[in-house]
């Protein structure tokens, strides 16, 4: 448990819902939309890939299992070798478990049978190893812009975002011209090969129906010192302050109703999807918002991801209701 804890607390303040988001956007490619009742498999398996890397860690490099002995707190009469016995069924087993939580994402009338379902859990060694690396590129990635913007004077911001599966592209045109609107004339150029590694190993561990559903190239884009990176998890800003917060204003207006979801659970998403549906309609009256309020009070979610909500069902109303109020909004 004192590992698990150390894991949550530094996985959160390192890279948090960037992180979150994007296990969650390829745990749904691989395995379908997330219902709120297994929310607690994925933060099992995010924080068991982490526990996983560590372990394996401790045992391969011994100046690692020296720390991790030292630093965690035992009874007087705790060997040492009990806690490398216990690194080593971290590593050997966890990933089984992992490959276990797999299978219970799937809908039951689905799931695999006899050998499948042997067979899923054994790739659990795979999922497991794809989720650990993708977490610390991220924790790796999200290090360098900060530092980058500490020495620069810049502002690094993200929006956590799960784009759609094959709607990469449209989701990159709708930011461009969500950004040409606001007045940031930006160019389009392929993003850094490195960001496309991640990608590369879900498609691997995923098999071919991933690999169609993945983007195969990354779009960045730029406008003078502003960069914006359209990741399928995350849309990452770094630039002036002056650029990034109208920028990120901008962004953030026009994912609403974009292709996008900004939550990671199938009931949130589907309060999503009735709001783009009262976005596109030719006319709003109060009466469309009301099965919308009604899931509002009944939903279980986490507190953010219940604002979240709330504020798109206001962004909606107040663009489709109010004369004037989506122009104003991008002016």
């Amino acid at each position: 448990m004192v590992i698990f804890s150390g894991l949550l607390t530094g996985f959160g303040r390192l890279i948090g819902a960037v992180a979150t988001m994007t296990v969650a956007w390829a745990t749904i490619l691989m395995f379908g939309r997330i219902p709120e009742s297994r929310r607690t498999l994925l933060s099992f398996m995010t924080l068991g890939s982490l526990a996983w890397l560590v372990a394996l860690g401790g045992i391969l490099i011994p100046s690692v299992g020296a720390f991790l002995l030292a630093a965690v707190p035992k009874a007087p009469f705790v060997e040492d070798w009990w806690l490398r016995l216990g690194m080593l069924a971290l590593a050997a087993f966890l990933p089984l478990a992992i490959g276990y939580a797999s299978v219970h994402f799937i809908a039951p009338e689905t799931q695999p049978k006899g050998r499948e379902r042997t067979t899923q859990t054994l790739r659990g060694y795979l999922y497991t190893a794809v989720y650990a690396f993708t977490i610390v590129f991220l924790a790796a990635w999200g290090l360098s812009r900060k530092l980058r913007s500490l020495q620069t004077g810049w502002q690094s911001a993200h929006v956590p975002v799960i784009i759609k599966a094959g709607h990469y592209d449209a989701v990159v045109d709708d930011l461009d011209a969500a950004l040409g609107q606001t007045g940031i004339e930006v160019d389009r150029r392929t993003a850094s090969g490195w960001f496309v590694v991640p990608l590369r190993l879900l498609a691997w561990a995923g098999g071919k129906a991933v690999a169609d559903r993945i983007p195969k190239r990354l779009i960045e884009l730029t406008s003078g010192d502003l960069g914006i990176l359209v990741y399928p998890s995350d849309i990452a800003l770094l630039g002036p302050k002056d650029l990034v917060s109208p920028a990120r204003a901008a962004v953030a207006r026009r994912l609403g109703s974009a292709d996008t979801y900004l939550t990671a659970a199938m009931e949130a998403e589907q309060i999503e999807d009735r709001l783009v549906e009262i976005g596109r309609k030719d006319s709003v009256t109060a009466a469309d918002f009301l099965p919308v309020d009604e899931l509002l009070n009944t939903i279980e979610a986490p507190y953010d991801e219940w604002e979240t909500l709330l504020r798109l069902r206001l962004q909606v109303e107040r663009e489709r209701r109010l004369p004037g109020a989506q122009t104003l909004a991008q002016s």
